[in-house]
């Protein structure tokens, strides 16, 4: 349920689809809405009205679970990353915690700027296992080389606020520009579906985003799948087929774990 009492109706207003419920500290407020880590995770921004501005950070969380994760964001690639997310999107590290602060009028821009942080800095993980490519990455690779097909491996994609993601190839292919995410496994695949909603923002077309699965239809949830379909084009590599079909042709695979009635 939505508090009506905890925030200013001149800033609670700037906040539709965020639900607001108490912080935890006294002026502190916890909003939640339909935003999530790679595995699942509601993501959570604190926000504090002071006078004619607002506070907001992430409580640390986005810090935390990249540590847990074995990225060491004080040195080297990940500590360069991190710190080009928080520039992106004109935010701070404070004591571990992504923070910002704006006038009480751009209140639901500083949300949105944490939440997209938080979000980007997700995709990081990789950095834990140096970057090195899964063999599903090193199989699309070799299938786009032997289709002759022109690709970037793990290209820069800015999103609409500064925020940046990194599939894992960019495809020219005919007509248009295609971004490809790998996913083997329920974690990687839910880090797949961040990705390309966050894509969606950037105003990639649904023809311009797809999804690899590892493996073959019957190894995924369809529920999983149905949430992937909804926001990419989805394939699998046990058939690579339809993989070039999509990307020479245009021709959308079909949702293979629909069941039909006959």
């Amino acid at each position: 349920m939505i508090r009506d009492d905890l925030l200013p109706s001149a800033v609670r207003e700037q906040l539709p689809g965020w639900t607001i419920a108490p912080g935890g500290k006294p002026g502190t407020v916890a909003l939640t809405g339909g935003l999530f880590f790679s595995d699942g995770d509601g993501v959570t921004v604190l926000l504090r009205v002071s006078g004619q501005e607002v506070l907001a950070s992430d409580a640390g969380v986005a810090a935390m679970r990249l540590i847990d994760a074995g990225v060491d964001l004080g040195s080297g690639r990940a500590a360069k990353a991190w710190a080009e997310i928080l520039d992106g999107y004109h935010l701070k590290e404070i004591h571990g915690r992504i923070t910002g602060r704006r006038s009480v009028q751009c209140v639901a821009a500083l949300v949105a700027d944490i939440a997209g942080a938080v979000l980007s800095s997700d995709s990081l993980k990789w950095l834990a296992q140096g970057g090195r490519e899964s063999p599903l990455e090193r199989s699309l690779y070799a299938f786009l080389s032997s289709a002759r097909l022109e690709y970037q491996k793990r290209p820069s994609v800015r999103l609409p606020r500064g925020g940046e993601v990194r599939p894992t190839a960019r495809v020219n292919a005919p007509r248009r520009e295609v971004l490809v995410q790998a996913a083997s496994s329920k974690q990687a695949a839910e880090h797949a579906l961040v990705l390309v909603q966050q894509l969606a923002r950037a105003r990639y077309a649904p023809n311009q985003r797809f999804v690899l699965l590892g493996g073959g239809v019957d190894e995924w949830s369809p529920d999983q799948l149905d949430l992937l379909a909804d926001n990419a084009s989805v394939g699998f590599a046990s058939d690579m087929r339809l993989v070039d079909a999509f990307l020479k042709e245009g021709k959308n695979p079909p949702r293979l774990w629909v069941q039909t009635n006959e």
